[in-house]
């Protein structure tokens, strides 16, 4: 399964705007198939941005609820969730002919704050 920048930007944001009684789950985000969002949820705990529970079956591969973002999920989402500051990010990375992976993506927005700040 291919990974989606978007999705994964849209699931964080969901997260963030969730009450702290509600979980985001695979079946959240309307416009992409439920077992797509759950395996996009499972990269982000992989990555530990979130926590999250596993409820996977012999019916649904990717069953997914994310509970929070962690300390390290909030400043990712920081740096990505302005519409302005995300396209810039994109394009920095695919102007210099980069692929966009968490480390591309944490480098490209710590490079914008130093510009911001020289």
């Amino acid at each position: 399964m291919k990974r989606d920048w978007e999705l994964i930007r849209k699931i964080m944001l969901a997260i963030e705007a969730s009450p702290c009684d509600m979980q985001v789950s695979s079946f959240s985000i309307k416009e992409y198939d439920p077992e797509i969002v759950g395996y996009h949820i499972k990269l982000l705990s992989d990555a530990c941005l979130v926590e999250t529970i596993n409820s996977s079956s012999d019916e649904m591969m990717y069953e997914y609820y994310a509970q929070d973002l962690t300390l390290a999920g909030h400043e990712f989402l920081d740096n990505i969730r302005s519409d302005t500051n995300w396209n810039k990010i994109k394009t920095l990375i695919k102007g210099k002919g980069g692929e966009l992976t968490f480390e591309t993506i944490k480098a490209a927005a710590s490079y914008m704050i130093v510009n911001l700040f020289s």
